[in-house]
């Protein structure tokens, strides 16, 4: 037999269900052998000769897939308790999952695990109320965010960039002339509750409490290479602000875009989130390097009340860890 082919024909047999069962099941091979040729047919009746080894085989192979799938969810700690609280066989769920994406192998590529993780969940019946769909969409941005530092790394951090721009802006600075962006390591999603108590104790939060019913808005960034991805809650003005600094404009032209807004707030604005790093000079993102500043233990982040900010919320920590 060739051996590619055995092996083409062996991995179709691990990830479709209907080949599996021609093999196990001797009452199934009457039945066409779903567009196999000759040869394969040939493969799939000699693995059919050693059922118990077969059998055995394609059973590691997925069960692999489902530790592999729920400890994705590890990256994702919010989804991940809401499935470890639902009540549901979180083996077989995750199994039915490995089933429906049709029992595909990310091998280290634990990111794309979760995203087609998170996806199956907001499709279940079980996670349809407004608070659930809500977790289950920050945490899809927030795997959109890793996979996409993961194919494209900033040159600079917001934990450098906020060392390069310091809360307070310097008078010295012609912010005339400063063109500010969003930063590459961040994104914005919105939510129809508040779900600051679940991003507080992701570990240990009971989903089913009532979540207020209020309309939120959730900055998430990842602040440094190999850092947990972090929240914070942002006013409606810092949303609208990062949201129209996705394209870069100088300090004349975001006014313009926020004619409500006095001038005042909008430099208040663009220092707290300078602060966190989320905001930057486009120049400054274009001529740093990747160096990382370092930073003395306590310093670098500013506390919650001296944000022009909503709040600071720190999700990733081990359980019974306080930000």
């Amino acid at each position: 037999m060739d051996a590619r082919l055995v092996w083409d024909t062996w991995r179709r047999v691990l990830t479709d269900d209907r080949l599996a069962n021609w093999v196990m099941d001797p009452n199934s091979r009457t039945e066409d052998p779903h567009g196999c040729t000759a040869d394969e047919v040939a493969i799939l009746a000699d693995y059919a000769g050693t059922p118990a080894p077969t059998e055995s085989n394609i059973g590691m192979y997925r069960r692999g897939l489902v530790r592999n799938a729920l400890g994705a969810l590890d990256l994702v700690p919010l989804t991940r308790r809401l499935l470890h609280a639902s009540g549901l066989d979180i083996e077989a769920v995750a199994a039915e999952f490995v089933q429906s994406d049709g029992y595909a192998d990310n091998g280290p590529y634990f990111w794309r695990t979760a995203a087609a993780f998170v996806a199956y969940l907001a499709g279940r019946p079980e996670f349809f109320s407004r608070a659930h769909q809500d977790v289950l969409a920050i945490d899809a941005a927030g795997i959109a965010l890793a996979r996409q530092l993961g194919e494209c790394a900033p040159l600079i951090w917001p934990n450098t960039a906020a060392e390069a721009f310091p809360a307070g802006t310097s008078p010295s600075r012609n912010l005339r002339s400063i063109r500010f962006v969003a930063h590459p390591a961040a994104t914005m999603i919105s939510s129809s509750c508040d779900l600051t108590p679940w991003i507080e104790s992701p570990f240990d939060f009971d989903p089913r409490h009532d979540l207020e019913a209020s309309p939120r808005h959730w900055l998430i960034y990842v602040p440094a290479a190999e850092a947990a991805h972090e929240y914070a809650e942002l006013s409606q003005r810092a949303t609208r602000v990062f949201d129209v600094l996705r394209v870069p404009k100088s300090l004349v032209e975001l006014a313009t875009a926020l004619n409500d807004v006095p001038h005042a707030d909008v430099l208040s604005l663009i220092d707290c989130l300078a602060g966190l790093g989320v905001i930057v000079s486009a120049s400054d993102l274009l001529s740093l390097t990747s160096r990382e500043v370092q930073v003395p233990p306590g310093q670098g982040r500013q506390a919650a009340d001296d944000l022009d900010l909503a709040s600071h919320r720190i999700c990733g920590a081990a359980p019974h860890e306080t930000a």
